[in-house]
């Protein structure tokens, strides 16, 4: 999984150190949870099928929305969430919000 390094660090297991806009191949999905956790690094890459970027799409408030932007909206609104995160997982997340964060959500993603 490629992610691009979004704040200068050095890895903890190779000792390597990398600058901000660096595309590094991970392959341990816990590893790159934690450099998105951290905000040293974020995904740049979705799930591939046969060696394809595959975009992936999620309906939501009778719209559709490019995964990332789901999550960096929950983000914005104080919802931990991450590009990792399943679909179903990122439905139930936004289906636990109460009328006030939802409204915000809806707000972030420019509905109504």
């Amino acid at each position: 999984m490629k992610v691009k390094v979004t704040s200068v660090f050095r890895d903890k297991f190779t000792h390597q150190l990398y600058s901000v806009g660096e595309v590094v191949e991970i392959e341990d999905e816990a590893r790159v949870r934690d450099l998105e956790n951290r905000k040293l690094a974020e995904c740049v890459e979705e799930v591939k099928a046969f060696g394809e970027k595959k975009e992936v799409k999620i309906s939501l408030f009778e719209k559709e929305f490019d995964k990332k932007a789901l999550v960096n909206a929950l983000k914005s609104i104080g919802v931990q969430a991450s590009g990792n995160m399943k679909e179903e997982t990122l439905f139930s997340k936004v289906s636990e919000l109460d009328e006030v964060s939802t409204a915000k959500l809806k707000e972030t993603l420019g509905i109504e």
